[in-house]
Formats: C-alpha cells, sequence, structure tokens
C-alpha cells in the first residue's frame, strides 16, 4: 500500500512537533499516514524571530526530520508555479489573507492531492475555495489516536500544553469537546 501523505503547515507543525518527536516521516495506521513539511517550513524557521521563539527547531534531529520533502515530479513542479500563480491571483483578488508561504502549501495540496494540516483560518478558506482537503491540528491527532500512533494521555497533555501558552487554535475548546469529547 502506498502511503498517504499529509502536509503539515508551519504552525501545526509547531505545536505538535516538540510533544509527538519525531513527528514527520513516521508511517501511522492502515493507511500508512506520513507527514511531510514542505522547504518553505526551514525558510520560515530561518527567521531570527521564529529561530528566537522556537530554538529547539534548530536542533539537529528535529533539523533532520524536516530535510525530506514530498517527491515531485518535473511535470508536477512546474504546473506548481502554475498553480501557485492562480492561487495568488486568486487570493489578492478575493481579498484573502493567506500569505504567499500559506498559498504556497495548498498549491502543493493541489498538485500532489493530499491533504493539509492547518489552524491557518484563511488558508482553511482557500482550501475550501479550491477543494483541498484542510486538517484541523486537533483532527490529525484524533487520527493519531485511532491509529493508536499517539494516546489519549498524548492529546491531554498537548491540549494543556497549548492553554499554558496562550497557542491555542481558533474554536479550540468546543473542537476539543466535538473530536475527543474531553474538556481541559
Amino acid at each position: 500500500m502506498a502511503q498517504a501523505k499529509i502536509i503539515v503547515d508551519t504552525n501545526s507543525y509547531l505545536r505538535l512537533a516538540q510533544s509527538i518527536d519525531p513527528l514527520l516521516l513516521q508511517e501511522f495506521g492502515v493507511e500508512q499516514y506520513c507527514l511531510y513539511a514542505l522547504p518553505e517550513l526551514n525558510d520560515e524557521l530561518s527567521n531570527r524571530k521564529l529561530k528566537s521563539s522556537f530554538s529547539w527547531t534548530q536542533q539537529p534531529n528535529y533539523f533532520e526530520n524536516r530535510s525530506v520533502f514530498p517527491n515531485m515530479s518535473r511535470k508536477q513542479k512546474k504546473s506548481l508555479t502554475e498553480t501557485f500563480d492562480f492561487l495568488w491571483a486568486y487570493v489578492k483578488a478575493n481579498e484573502l489573507y493567506p500569505s504567499k508561504v500559506d498559498t504556497s502549501y495548498i498549491a502543493h495540496g493541489i498538485e500532489l492531492e493530499i491533504p493539509v494540516v492547518t489552524d491557518d483560518q484563511n488558508m482553511i478558506k482557500l482550501a475550501v475555495d479550491q477543494d483541498v482537503e484542510a486538517i484541523l491540528t486537533l483532527n490529525l491527532m484524533k487520527l493519531m489516536l485511532d491509529s493508536s500512533h499517539i494516546d489519549i494521555a498524548k492529546v491531554k497533555s498537548i491540549a494543556k500544553y497549548w492553554q499554558a501558552i496562550s497557542d491555542c487554535p481558533a474554536n479550540f475548546k468546543s473542537d476539543l469537546k466535538s473530536i475527543f469529547n474531553i474538556t481541559i
């Protein structure tokens, strides 16, 4: 069975990678889900502000885990550029607010025909508009839980950590209740 690739955006990566290590490139579940980052993640993490706020991302084990990206054929790479240009024009024409990097994640989702994990509401809107499957970080954790990749204690620990550092996704409490039937 082929891997079921999933792309993880920067924010979701930062929310999960320290708690689920290694986060990327680990197959789980019968469907052989496997999480990938894009080179754009490393570009963003080279930003001085992010480097200092998330210094752990510069440790060799995290950097190495972000060093493999989804394979793309030459044809897909060419098409990716065209798809990105179309999406960026669509973003500007419709006064949407995902960044160029966020738009690139959605373009990759289109070209590779794979889901994108994000909690960014602007990315989700663009993904929905373009028929790209957007998965919330909590839904990804549910997928991991259902596949016995993590346990409910890990879910609760991550949720409590997000609360402690004031970095909860939109609709956090209601999504946590509806997805896991837990409250924190």
